[in-house]
Order: C-alpha cells, then sequence, then structure tokens
C-alpha cells in the first residue's frame, strides 16, 4: 500500500447539493430502517435517482452522516481506505490516524488478509461512541477491484452496532447478501422501488415550474417507467409543450436517451451548448478548473446557469471552491458527442487539459487526458516515470487499468509497465495474461537496447515457470538471465541463480540445485540483501532436508530465525517457525511441534500473510490426525482449505490427500474416494507432475488395497515408486515403500512383504527420518511385528509409536479442564453437567467429604448464583422452617462445605455470600464461553467449528440431574437448549461445506434432545434437498408434521409449509 498518504480531494466527502431535489417520504422511511441495520443497498441502473434518494435521507437523517463519492481513480484499495476514512474524519476531526497508520505498516499484504486495517477501522469507529451513518454512493467505478471484496466483507463482519453503512451502486456489490439477510442486518432499494410516481412526478416538475395535469403525469409514469431520468429529459420540452410522440405513447427508457439528450441540448443557448461540450471533456469542474485546464474565462456565470436550468449537474460545497459534476449518462452524451462531431477539437481540449495536469504534477489527471486524446507517447513518458514507484506504493488497480487501456501496437513502448503488470497478473494468479504482458516488455527493452532491465525479464519469465511446474524452461530463462545481467546487477545475477537452484530441485537433481543455491546465497550476502538471505536459507532448508540432511536443515533454518527476529517482521518469523515446526514434526517431536506451529499461526496472522497460515493450519492438522485427534484436524484442515483452494493449488491438493488418508484410517473409504477423485480434477493442467504421477496415485494404490481391489491397488502403487525414486522425492518413496509392503501383507504375499519393508526402513534411515512409516505403522503393527519376528530392525519404529500414542493419550488429558494446566494449590475444578463433582487438587471431593448432599447442593448454588443473601437462600433450600432453624441449618450445612474444599472457598461479603477468589475451572461456564463465541463466527469460518465441537464434547449430560429442587430446572433447560444449539452449530458448519450427509448427522442429534424444534426438521428438509434426496426431505416434513399435532396440536408453519411445497413440486415434476 501507499507509504505516504494521498491527497483527498474534499469534494468527494461533501453531500452533494442537487439542482432539484424532491422529499420523498415513501423512500425515505425504507432508508430510515437503513439507520438500524449494518448495511444498506440501493442498487438501480444510472438515472434512477439513487444520488437524490440518498442526499434526501442524509438531509433529514436523525443521525449524523459522513458522505463519500467514489470515482474510477478510487480502484486502489489503500485509496479507497483513505477516503472512507477521510469521509468519517470529515464529520468527526482526527478520527482515522490509528487506521492509516495500520494500513501504512500492512503494505500489499492487505490483499491477502485484510484482517488487521478492517480491525483497527471498527475500533476507531466504536471508539467514537456516535452512532453515525456512512454514505458510500457510486460504488459501481471501483466495484470489482482487486482486494476489495475481501475488505469490504471482512468490515462487515466486524462493523460495530453505532456504524450503519449506506452503498449506491448501479450494479449490485460483492458483500455477504445471505449472512446479512439471515441476521436481519440488511435493507435494499431497487429500481421498482425507486420509480417515481405520477403524484412524485408532478411534485418534481413543478419545482421546476412546469405544471402538468394529473393524466399526464399518469401518462409520462407510463411512459418513463419511473425512471425519473428520462422525466427530467422531458421536463425542458414540457416546459415548451412541444408536441413529440414520446409524451404519447412511446417509452422513455435508456435507448432514447440520447435522442431525447439531444432535444434538451438543441434548446439551450448556443453558448451554454458550446460549455456543456467543452467541460464535458473535465471529469469534475470548478470554476478554477475550467479557467486553468481548458481555458475558459467565463467559467462562474456559466456553471451557475447549467445548475438553475437543471442541466444534470450536482454541486458538491459552496461558494468559489463549489465543484461540479455531470450526471454519468449526461456527460457520457456530451462526451461522446463532441468526439464525433469534432474529433479535432475534442483531442485539443484532453491536450490542454493534460499539459496543465502534468504540470500540476497529478499525473493520474495527466494520463487520462492523454489516453483521451490518443497521445500516447507522452501518456507512456508519464507511466514509464511513476510506474516502479507506484508498484512500490500499492497502486495496482491504476497500474493494470493503464496498461490495458494501451493500444497493442503502444504497449511496446511502456515496457517498464509492461514488467511491473506481469509481476501484479503473477501475485493474482494470471499465469497466461504475465507472459502476455512480457513478451511486451521483452520487445519494448530490446528496442531501447536496456540489457539491464532484460534481465529482469528473464528472471521475472524463470519464475512464472517455476510456479507452473515447467523446471526445465525455468533453468533455461534463468540462464539468458545470468547471460544479459551484468556484473555490476549482483540481484539479478544471485536471483537467476536462485531460479536455476529451484528448478534442479524440481527436477530431482538436488546436488546441483544446492550447489547453485550456495551460490546464489553468497551473491546476495555480497549484496548485503537481508531479506534475499533469508529466503535462500529456507530453500536450502528444503533441499537439505530432502536429501535427508536434516541437521544442516536446522542449521540454517536457525540462521533464518535470528534474521527474522532482527528484521521484527511478523511475515517471515512465521515461515521460520512453520518450517521449524514441521523439521520437529518429521523428527516425531511433536510436543515442540505444536508449540512452534502455535507461535507461527500467531505471527503469521500479525503479519497478516493468509498463504503462511494455511501452511501453518495445515501442519497442526497433520499432528492432531495423526495422533487421532480427528475432530481437532479436520477443522484445521478446511481452514487451510478455504485459503489455498484459489491461490495454492499444491497446498490444496495435499490437504484433500492428507484428508483422504484421515478418512481411510477411520475406515471411511468412500469419503476417501470422493477427495481423491477431486484432487485427480485438480491436476490437471496445473503443472504438478510429482503430484498427478507420484502422490496421487500412491493415495489411490492403498485405498484400493484397503477396499479390496488388491491386484490394482499394487500396480498403482508400483507406478508411483517408480516415477519417485526417477524424481529422487527419497522421503516419499520411503513412504510408498512402506504402503507397497502394507498391501503386499495384505495380498498374502509376505516374502515380498518383507523386502518392500525393509527397503522402506533402508530408505527411512538414509534421509534421517521414518516418520511417515511410524504414523502409517499405527495402522499397520500386524507387518511390524512380522518384521521383528524376522529379525528387521522394526523395533524402533514400534517404541516410537507407543511414544506417539502416550503423547496423544497426554494431549488429550490437557485438552481437557483446562489448556494450561498448572500445579496450584487449591485449584477446583467444578463439573456440573452431567453430575455434580469437584476435584481439589487433582482429588475428586468425595460423598463422605460432603457429609451430606445438601452441603454438595448448596455449593453449586452459590457458585451459580454468587453473591446472594443468607435469607435468600434459606427461602430456597429451607422455605418452611422457623428464622432460627434456618440459620442454624444454613451454618452448619456452610461449614461442611468449608470442610470439604477448603476454607476459603465460599466467603462473605455485605452480608452476600459468593465464591472466594479461589482458581478454579467450571464446566458450565467453559460450556457458556464456548457458545457465545461461536456465535460470534460465521458456519464457514473453522473456528466456529472447533468451538461447536468444543461445546459438545464438554456437555456431558443436564445439569445436576441429581437435584430436584427447582432453583436448578431454569438453568438445566437453558444449559439444554445451548447444548441444541451446538449440536445444530457444528450441522451447520458441515453445510457451510456442502457435506450434507454429516450435516443431516448434526440435525439428527440435535432432535434427539428436542424433537419438536420445527427449524431443525427444516434444516434437514434442506439438506436433503441440496443432496438431491428429495422423497427423504418429503418424509422428513411428514414426520415433522406428525411431531408438532400429537404433541403440540399445531400444524407446520408457513415457512415449512412452503419449503415442503417447493420440494413436493419439485418432485413430482
Amino acid at each position: 500500500m501507499e507509504t505516504s498518504r494521498p491527497i483527498l480531494i474534499r469534494s468527494k466527502l461533501a453531500i452533494p447539493t442537487p439542482a432539484t431535489l424532491l422529499h420523498r417520504p415513501r423512500v425515505c422511511s425504507i432508508l430510515e430502517q437503513g439507520a438500524r441495520v449494518k448495511l444498506t443497498i440501493v442498487s438501480a441502473p444510472a438515472g434512477y435517482g439513487k444520488t437524490s434518494a440518498l442526499v434526501d435521507f442524509a438531509r433529514r437523517a436523525p443521525l449524523p452522516v459522513c458522505w463519500y463519492t467514489v470515482d474510477e481513480r478510487d480502484r486502489d484499495l489503500g485509496t479507497f481506505i483513505n477516503y472512507l476514512v477521510g469521509a468519517i474524519a470529515e464529520r468527526f476531526p482526527g478520527f482515522g490516524e490509528r487506521t492509516l497508520t495500520t494500513l501504512e505498516g500492512v503494505s500489499s499484504a492487505i490483499f491477502r488478509d485484510p484482517t488487521p486495517v478492517a480491525g483497527a477501522l471498527t475500533n476507531e469507529i466504536a471508539d467514537l461512541a456516535v452512532e453515525f451513518v456512512l454514505i458510500v454512493d457510486n460504488f459501481e467505478e471501483i466495484d470489482g477491484a482487486y482486494g476489495l471484496r475481501g475488505f469490504l466483507n471482512r468490515l462487515l463482519e466486524v462493523l460495530p452496532a453505532n456504524c450503519h453503512l449506506m452503498i449506491g451502486s448501479r450494479v449490485l456489490p460483492e458483500v455477504p447478501v445471505t449472512r446479512l439477510v439471515a441476521q436481519r442486518q440488511l435493507v435494499g432499494l431497487a429500481g421498482p422501488d425507486l420509480r417515481f410516481t405520477p403524484g412524485e412526478i408532478r411534485d418534481l416538475l413543478e419545482l421546476s415550474k412546469i405544471e402538468i395535469s394529473a393524466e399526464e403525469a399518469e401518462a409520462l409514469a407510463a411512459n418513463a417507467e419511473g425512471w425519473i431520468m428520462g422525466v427530467l429529459l422531458l421536463a425542458g420540452l414540457l416546459r415548451d409543450r412541444t408536441p413529440t410522440a414520446l409524451l404519447a405513447s412511446g417509452r422513455v427508457t435508456t435507448e432514447t436517451y440520447e435522442y431525447l439528450a439531444q432535444e434538451v441540448l438543441n434548446r439551450q443557448p448556443p453558448d451554454v451548448q458550446y460549455f456543456l461540450y467543452t467541460s464535458s471533456v473535465l471529469r469534475e469542474m470548478s470554476v478554477r478548473l475550467c479557467r486553468r485546464a481548458l481555458q475558459i474565462e467565463d467559467a462562474g456565470p456559466f456553471l451557475a446557469e447549467v445548475e438553475r436550468r437543471n442541466l444534470f449537474v450536482t454541486r458538491f460545497g459552496a461558494g468559489p471552491k463549489a465543484v461540479y459534476r455531470y450526471h454519468g449518462l449526461f456527460r457520457d452524451f456530451l462526451h461522446q458527442r463532441l468526439r464525433r462531431q469534432d474529433p479535432g477539437r475534442y483531442a485539443e481540449l484532453h491536450l490542454l487539459a493534460a499539459r496543465w495536469f502534468e504540470r500540476e504534477d497529478d499525473v493520474e489527471e495527466a494520463v487520462y487526458h492523454y489516453l483521451a486524446a490518443e497521445a500516447y507517447s507522452e501518456a507512456t513518458s508519464l507511466m514509464e516515470q511513476v510506474a516502479m514507484e507506484w508498484f512500490t506504493r500499492g497502486r495496482t488497480e491504476t497500474l493494470l487499468r493503464w496498461a490495458e487501456s494501451l493500444p497493442e501496437h503502444v504497449k511496446e513502448r511502456a515496457p517498464r509497465l509492461m514488467l511491473f503488470q506481469s509481476r501484479l497478473l503473477t501475485d493474482q494468479y494470471d499465469y497466461e495474461g504475465a507472459q502476455r504482458a512480457l513478451a511486451y516488455a521483452e520487445a519494448g527493452f530490446l528496442a531501447r537496447g536496456d540489457v539491464a532491465s532484460l534481465a529482469k525479464v528473464y528472471n521475472q519469465r524463470a519464475t512464472l515457470n517455476l510456479f507452473t511446474g515447467h523446471y526445465q524452461e525455468a533453468m533455461q530463462e534463468a540462464r539468458t538471465a545470468l547471460e544479459t545481467a551484468g556484473e555490476r546487477e549482483t540481484i539479478e545475477r544471485a536471483n537467476a541463480q536462485r531460479h536455476i537452484g529451484r528448478a534442479y530441485i524440481g527436477l530431482g537433481r538436488l546436488s546441483e540445485g544446492i550447489a547453485m543455491l550456495e551460490q546464489a546465497l553468497a551473491l546476495f550476502r555480497e549484496a548485503g540483501s537481508l531479506y534475499d538471505v533469508f529466503n535462500l536459507l529456507q530453500d536450502l532448508t528444503l533441499a537439505f532436508f530432502t536429501q535427508g540432511r536434516l541437521e544442516e536443515a536446522a542449521s540454517r533454518l536457525n540462521e533464518a530465525l535470528a534474521i527474522a527476529r532482527r528484521l521484527g517482521a511478523p511475515a517471515q518469523l512465521a515461515g521460520v517457525l512453520n518450517n521449524l515446526g514441521w523439521l520437529h514434526y518429521v523428527r516425531g517431536e511433536y510436543r515442540e511441534a505444536l508449540a512452534l506451529y502455535e507461535e507461527g499461526l500467531a505471527a503469521a496472522r500479525r503479519g497478516n500473510v493468509s498463504w503462511l497460515q494455511a501452511n501453518v493450519l495445515v501442519g497442526m492438522a497433520d499432528l492432531y490426525r495423526d495422533i487421532g485427534a480427528y475432530d481437532r484436524a479436520e477443522p484445521l484442515y478446511h481452514a487451510g482449505w478455504q485459503i489455498a483452494w484459489k491461490s495454492e493449488p499444491g497446498l490444496a491438493f495435499y490437504i484433500l490427500l492428507a484428508r483422504a488418508d484421515m478418512y481411510r484410517w477411520r475406515g471411511q473409504r468412500t469419503r476417501a474416494f470422493a477427495l481423491l477423485g477431486q484432487a485427480r480434477q485438480m491436476v490437471e493442467g496445473e503443472g504438478l507432475d510429482l503430484e498427478k504421477h507420484g502422490l496421487l496415485p500412491l493415495a489411490e494404490g492403498i485405498l484400493l488395497v484397503e477396499d479390496g481391489q488388491v491386484e490394482a491397488g499394487i500396480d498403482l502403487l508400483a507406478k508411483a515408486i517408480r516415477f519417485l525414486e526417477r524424481r529422487g522425492a527419497r522421503r516419499e518413496a520411503a513412504r510408498a515403500r512402506f504402503l507397497l509392503a502394507k498391501a503386499f501383507l495384505r495380498a498374502g504375499r509376505q516374502e515380498e512383504a518383507l523386502g518392500a519393508l525393509e527397503k522402506a526402513l533402508a530408505l527411512a534411515a538414509e534421509i534421517g527420518t521414518d516418520q511417515s512409516i511410524v504414523v502409517e505403522g499405527q495402522h499397520a503393527e500386524d507387518l511390524l511385528q512380522l518384521g521383528v519376528a524376522e529379525g528387521l530392525n522394526c523395533q524402533e519404529t514400534l517404541e516410537k509409536i507407543n511414544r506417539l500414542r502416550s503423547f496423544a493419550v497426554a494431549w488429550i488429558r490437557s485438552a481437557g479442564p483446562s489448556e494450561e494446566k498448572e500445579e496450584v494449590g487449591g485449584r477446583l475444578e467444578i463439573y456440573a453437567l452431567g453430575g455434580g463433582r469437584v476435584v481439589r487438587d487433582g482429588e475428586e471431593v468425595s460423598s463422605s467429604d460432603w457429609r451430606a448432599a445438601m452441603a454438595k447442593e448448596l455449593f453449586f448454588y452459590i457458585v451459580l448464583n454468587g453473591p446472594v443473601e443468607r435469607d435468600a437462600i434459606g427461602l430456597v433450600f429451607w422455605p418452611d422452617l422457623p428464622p432460627k432453624k434456618m440459620i442454624d441449618n444454613f451454618h452448619s450445612t456452610l461449614y461442611r462445605i468449608r470442610r470439604a474444599v477448603g476454607e476459603g472457598v465460599i466467603v462473605v461479603e455485605e452480608g452476600r455470600y459468593r465464591l472466594g477468589d479461589v482458581d478454579y475451572w467450571f464446566d458450565v461456564e467453559e460450556f457458556e464461553a464456548l457458545v457465545e463465541q461461536a456465535r460470534l463466527l460465521p458456519y464457514h469460518d473453522w473456528r466456529a467449528e472447533d468451538l461447536w465441537r468444543r461445546a459438545v464434547t464438554l456437555y456431558q449430560g443436564d445439569f445436576l440431574p441429581e437435584v430436584s429442587r427447582l432453583w436448578c430446572v431454569p438453568k438445566r433447560e437453558v444449559l439444554r437448549q445451548m447444548y441444541v444449539e451446538a449440536l445444530i452449530g457444528v450441522g451447520r458448519c458441515h453445510e457451510a461445506r456442502r457435506e450434507w450427509e454429516e450435516a443431516i448427522e448434526w440435525f439428527r442429534r440435535a432432535l434427539e434432545v428436542d424433537r419438536l424444534r420445527e427449524d431443525v426438521h427444516r434444516q434437514i428438509m434442506l439438506c436433503y434437498k441440496e443432496a438431491g434426496r428429495r422423497s427423504e426431505a418429503i418424509k422428513q416434513y411428514h414426520q415433522c408434521r406428525e411431531i408438532l399435532l400429537s404433541e403440540l396440536g399445531v400444524e407446520p408453519s408457513e415457512e415449512t409449509e412452503s419449503l415442503f411445497w417447493e420440494i413436493a413440486g419439485k418432485a413430482a415434476g
């Protein structure tokens, strides 16, 4: 993003002043509803009065209103955010400093994760503690801009209740409409809502001193179909009572717009017509701009006259600094008419404006006008001057727009722009577009004889080939870059050597790759490029690990970790921690790996690098999967997939295979086959040769074996092994040999099984890790026991499996009541779900310790309800006893509590009893906290599923089922319903991933607790419908109806009935 803050055009932050504005109570009342929700969308085609409706509301709104009129210059995300902050600061001076500082700090990382900037903005909004409306008009000008959708969606997720966003747009913005509707946080106005009624048309024309009859208003409303732009175009004709077929019976539409506009224009004085045509060259007008840029000396009176005549102009601000804009349709009409009728003058005016804006250092406006004038030499000259700076500042959309606006024969004149376009398109995974841009860059630099820049082109092309898995081509391009770069071009030479090294490694020629990477590392050290040294160390780590040189890999990682901490860059730190975690993982050091992954994930989130978050999440998922904690692994894989499936095909493929292994181990082979089918589709055309010819056949082969298709599976495994060994992928080959041994044993071919096992163990010893064999060995202990019996060195592997299982047991225990257990004297663990019990310092308080059930019950009552007065307790526990007897019973019971759980556990303050300041954990509080946190997250968020599942696990049964006293009945019911909500929550998470069977299973568990939940019956119907099982959906409806009739004597709701008829109708059809 931009390192220096842009100068904002303040007129865009002022509420517009239309020449004629009619108050429309009907429309305003709808917008007033929007002042009570997160988002209001006013969406309709041009000319329907969107801006006027928003201005009408803004002038009468009961809340402060901040305004931002967008234009096409705001497509860069950083510019948009600066204006958004500026709009609020106009109304609340001093606002936005923290947000803008955060924006400057995240650089281009905002495109991957907008959370920090969105979070800073929403925190500042919340700190205002004032309710207000933020209106963003003309949104269509930036719709689809790179990064905008992600930022807006994240902003709307966390937008505080004191801010109400309203968007005016010709197109429907890409926002989470479904979720906002479900949350009742969206109000919408479309074309039909904005159409003018006959009465409104009469009132509007009356403001222009045009009187028409009710019948004429009816006819006009019918002809214009409520399109107010058409009505306003006719206003001038109606003023003169001009006969026209359109007034009689024709339709006033966008197709007839140009005819009507020409009619209106023809009735203006010649000098006004001249001014209209001339001023339409500018995107916005002021007296100063017209005078300086277009040399119109008497612009002030003309602007006033245009506004007086209501010629589709809107004023922003007042006085000498007022800025005017024509309505988009009218400006386009004037602009294009000028171009067609007088192309010479059209070009001359744009050149005048361009040269003035260039002198004023307004590069963007100058380029716009040079392009309009087709003065490509001047345009490309300016583009080339600022391309590098704007690339660094994150002006992504502007650079891309410039590059796309140049005709094909001109692109070579802007090779630097084309090079940066290639890099930007590479970041957006448009590799074909990036290659085309490079071709223009290469031709342009060749024409200039710019050899140094040609080396950059060849290195960029090498990068593209590496990304697409074309290693030979990458090596060829990098060698050309190496030959082209001069001796002083140290960085380009180092980059070329790095590309060659990475290509060697991709081809499996590890030793040559490492040697070349070492040469590149020396050059980067010589150049003093710390970031490049850091990246090279990471490359070398992977190469050393692949060769089984784990100590050298660890050495490089430790140096990289020191650099990352010195740089203070969280993204780089996250990458090293992820790799270190992985290194410990493959060594079987799970506890250390988990700690590193957790620190790495925190750093990745601070650094806002989504692809790194995905890698860490998947690493943690692998770890949890390996120890059998599948419920923890699944949401982590899903979270990684959400990031990787569009932008990281290699990682997305890995996730599919990792999940397939997990389901294979669980015996769910159908789901495993489905995942591998998805993986098969993914590798086609992606250039993922290792994945396509090695890893996928490996996964398919072992799955076929375990599905009973043993010989077919063995053939695939053998094929995969041949490919992996040719590629030098030795870790994968070791695992493949072990899987082949497992397959041979399944086929009864014991000798071949032992041979394959021996080769697997030998290869694992060579590469320095047998971790993949240990993990798979948990599901093939018969094979390893056979190896021991036959004298193979399998005993160590079996011991590692036992250690892995011990870690799993210890982890499961530690993930119980406290995520961070510490030995603290007097610690209490209080359980009420499924039966009351208390654990003190690791020892359960027994019935004899309590001495009486009343003491235990009173303890839970005070924990849940304290602080509470003694008399209130007496009314609950001893309502029929006289006061003295009640007091005696209370104190004797309290004495028993303190003997059982400790003297300071129950304390009294000002006559009220409560739990003292002790170290405790209470399952009810934990359960409620998990549910509350989960409620705040959307169902597609992996954290939501994790929280819902933890809540389900924690709910071991009803609240204090042994207590029959009435005080606990309401709490019991509330917690039971929260448990149902948690079951539904897990189901909804599966539903969000379109996993219909799993969703139905969880919804049915909810119905087992509360069969009267009609909404859950309906959710099951929806899942069956989406899964194409309509007959079962209909059956579910009948079950629901029967239950409601028999137990409540009521029919299903209208919503359920509508869904039933929708499904039944489809079934019948």
